[in-house]
């Protein structure tokens, strides 16, 4: 064999080999990337501080206060002095009825009033006459009668003296019943007359208490009945969040209890309590209401706006505590990796509190320990690796 041949021939076993090596040693970085490199995952410490439950709910503003006004009596609107976001106060004048009629009534009440009065006095007049004759009646009957008793005056003189007695005493009783009839007359003229004055006083509608005018229902010209509604108003001093919350959580709640109030758009949350809980759950969504209402309302809020309440279950001031996004779950429950001695150990703590962001530690960690969690959201870490922080 040629030295040609030889030196090809080894040429082709140094390839063969070179290439055996290159797929090993390919195969051997895989291996390491795969089962011995670090692998890179975010850190976390386990800490003490605040943690805080809290219960969530999705609410609106409500009024504690509200009505809808309108008149008491049929009529036609000649004005509506308000308009819909208009603020008014207590005793305000809001609209007013066509009152032509009305008045035209009073005042033929109150003329009235005057007509039975002056028959009075007539009557007093008449009255006072009557007397006067059936004193001197009695006076001529007395003398007559002592006459026909001594024999002086025939008995015929007699019965005439007695005749016009009688007829004294009549028209007096006549006068006394027309002047209680006059009497009977001004206080049913004085009511009647106090009735259309009332009527009047009605045509107009008044502020019941001062609030915020949310709805203007009728406009001038409208004819309006008893009971139907012309403005809607709002106490917007005493406003509430009635807010849904899941039913799981109605164990907890308390009134009284600390809340937080996010307005949509406000930079910060409004403090506030508890006020009120619901003795009946949503049979469809599992919710009850709860009412919370602010301390202090220093902004514009408007009845029917949207609001969030967070409100406070429970706390712990120096809780040991982790990160909620530190937290996996599987088939048997909750767990977290931590680090042990550089590699990833799977660890199943017990818990307590669940805060926002945070959750308590019962046992299964220690204060200062390094937590550990893949890079991507859901992702896992492989028990036993060595790590790396990103």
């Amino acid at each position: 064999m040629s030295i040609a041949t030889l030196a090809h021939s080894a040429l082709g076993v140094v390839r063969r080999s070179l290439w055996i090596v290159l797929v090993l040693g390919a195969v051997l970085l895989v291996a390491w990337l795969r089962l011995w490199a670090p692998v890179r995952v975010q850190v976390s410490r386990v800490d003490r501080g605040l943690v805080v439950q809290e219960a969530f709910g999705r609410g609106t503003i409500e009024s504690q206060r509200e009505a809808a006004v309108g008149f008491d009596l049929v009529g036609r609107l000649s004005e509506v002095l308000v308009d819909e976001g208009a603020r008014v106060t207590l005793g305000q004048e809001l609209a007013r009825l066509e009152t032509n009629q009305a008045q035209a009534d009073f005042r033929s009440a109150q003329t009235g009033i005057a007509a039975a009065r002056a028959q009075l006095t007539r009557l007093a007049a008449e009255e006072e006459r009557a007397r006067a004759m059936l004193a001197t009646a009695e006076r001529e009957s007395t003398r007559t009668q002592a006459l026909v008793s001594s024999g002086v005056a025939p008995g015929q003189q007699g019965d005439e003296t007695n005749d016009r007695l009688r007829l004294a005493r009549a028209d007096l009783d006549r006068v006394l019943a027309q002047r209680s009839e006059a009497t009977r007359g001004i206080d049913v003229a004085a009511g009647g007359a106090e009735q259309r004055r009332a009527t009047v006083v009605r045509a107009t509608l008044l502020a019941p208490f001062d609030g915020l005018v949310t709805r203007r229902l009728r406009e001038p010209g409208d004819t309006v009945t008893v009971g139907s509604t012309v403005l809607r108003l709002v106490d917007t001093s005493q406003v509430y969040v009635s807010a849904a919350i899941d039913e799981t959580v109605l164990p907890l709640l308390a009134t009284e209890q600390r809340s937080t109030i996010h307005f949509p758009g406000a930079s910060a949350p409004v403090a506030g309590r508890v006020t009120r809980i619901s003795w009946e759950a949503d049979r469809q969504t599992h919710e009850i209401i709860v009412e919370v209402t602010p301390e202090a309302v220093d902004r514009r809020v408007a009845v029917g706006q949207r609001a969030d309440v967070r409100i406070e279950l429970a706390r712990r001031e120096s809780a040991l505590r982790l990160p909620l996004r530190m937290i996996h779950h599987d088939e048997t429950g909750a767990f977290v990796y931590v680090d042990r001695q550089g590699s990833i150990a799977l660890v199943r703590p017990r818990f307590g509190l669940t805060g926002q962001e945070t959750v308590e530690v019962l046992e299964g960690v220690s204060e200062g320990d390094t937590v550990l969690a893949a890079p991507s959201v859901g992702g896992s870490l492989t028990v036993g690796r060595r790590w790396r922080s990103e």
